[in-house]
């Protein structure tokens, strides 16, 4: 995975959480939402060491994200609703959309369910119960498991580090949602008031080593509402973008909720292999 933008993966089993589609739709494992450390460049200037603000980070800019990762962060228990799109670009040029609506359901430290439905109407989920974790696919009524004890974090990171699933947005889900966005940055602008869904809330730009973000911060609750990320070193500078329909901060969910009881008749099967070499048979975005 490049600047975390999907590759695909395959083989026993192709969860269709990241979507396989027709051979040409994939997800985004988007790590894109957190919070910004101010940027400070040391000089040394008559033997005395002092301390630059970057001029490419605007502090308001830093103050807003700060506001919205601390929100998301003091979150314990949470549901928000996604409506995603990304391009994938064809062989002749043309970048063709695909997207999902998806589901995420957060209780911290290690519990979590995350279900899709993509345009085409195929539908799964994917349920870290703080021990394991389950994948479903439904329209083929198959199931994979693995043993996961450990929190959300290290879930999300077995999931797309080692088993190929993109989980769109996990840096909303992680204990940290700041820690990856922080690294790197190179840029960070308010670009000033901007109304999503009648909401009115606050543009920021950053830029990172071959990816621009987008977020859009409402000014009531300091949820994210909007983000868009366009990777503009891969060719066609194909974009990512999420939109968060609705948040519940105060859900009541039973433990029932995190746990995962395989559907009549379903069958277990394996996880595929993550194989993002050119010769896997399916075309990488």
């Amino acid at each position: 995975m490049k600047n975390g933008y999907p590759m695909r993966w395959g083989l026993a089993f192709c969860i269709l959480l990241a979507g396989c589609g027709a051979g040409t739709e994939s997800d985004a494992d988007t790590q894109q939402t957190g919070a910004i450390e101010q940027a400070e460049v040391s000089l040394d200037k008559s033997e005395a060491e002092t301390t630059t603000i970057d001029p490419n980070i605007e502090e308001n800019a830093v103050a807003l994200l700060k506001e919205m990762t601390s929100k998301v962060a003091s979150l314990q228990e949470f549901m928000v609703t996604l409506e995603t799109g990304f391009d994938v670009l064809q062989p002749t040029g043309q970048k063709l959309e695909f997207g999902s609506r998806r589901t995420a359901t957060i209780r911290r430290p290690d519990r979590a369910r995350f279900t899709y439905e993509e345009r085409s109407g195929v539908t799964g989920e994917l349920v870290f119960d703080g021990t394991d974790i389950y994948a479903y696919e439904r329209e083929q009524n198959v199931y994979a498991t693995i043993e996961q004890p450990g929190d959300i974090d290290a879930s999300i990171d077995l999931v797309t580090m080692e088993l190929g699933i993109p989980v769109p947005v996990s840096d909303f889900f992680a204990a940290d949602p700041g820690e990856a966005l922080a690294a790197g940055v190179l840029e960070a602008r308010d670009l000033g008031p901007s109304t999503i869904n009648n909401q009115p809330g606050r543009q920021v730009a950053l830029r990172k080593p071959g990816v621009d973000y987008q977020i859009w911060i409402s000014d009531a609750t300091k949820l994210p509402m909007r983000t868009v990320i366009t990777y503009y070193e891969e060719p066609g500078q194909p974009q990512f973008w999420a939109q968060f329909l609705s948040w519940e901060t105060t859900p009541v969910n039973s433990d029932a909720a995190f746990e995962f009881s395989p559907p009549e008749g379903s069958e277990r099967i394996r996880f595929g292999v993550f194989d993002t070499s050119e010769d896997a048979g399916e075309e990488a975005p």
